[in-house]
């Protein structure tokens, strides 16, 4: 019975750390000069990119469908006015940012270098 019990808790703390290993933040303080604070999280397992700034709006505080690449994760935000594509290369570590003027059609491009970060060593979840 010890053997089964410690065998099963092995197994469970291995699917964390592996489930956990799929989330990857990165910080990201060029792409936009009012949000220095700006981390991107990327959550493989659920394929989900999400922006969080607590110095913007709703503008890049969003979370959205996301395709994993090898070398690209890609998504957008569809904003009525500026629709916005994001990418993140896997090699380079460069977030670039193509919003588009529903108004003109130009489109405006931004980029960032962007560096790994972890979570804070005392965060509950």
């Amino acid at each position: 019975m010890r053997r089964l019990l410690a065998a099963v808790s092995i197994g469970f703390t291995w699917q964390v750390s592996l489930a956990a290993g799929d989330v990857t933040y990165l910080s990201c303080p060029a792409v936009d000069k009012r949000a220095d604070d700006l981390v991107v999280v990327l959550d493989r397992q659920k394929g989900t990119a999400s922006l969080q700034s607590d110095k913007v709006g709703s503008g890049l505080n969003f979370t959205s469908p996301a395709s994993f690449g090898p070398k690209y994760v890609i998504w957008q935000n569809q904003s009525k006015s500026y629709p916005q594509k994001f990418t993140a290369d896997r090699v380079s570590l460069i977030l670039k940012r193509e919003t588009t003027s529903s108004i003109s059609g130009s489109v405006y491009v931004e980029t960032s270098a962007c560096s790994i970060i972890k979570a804070p060593a005392d965060t509950k979840f």
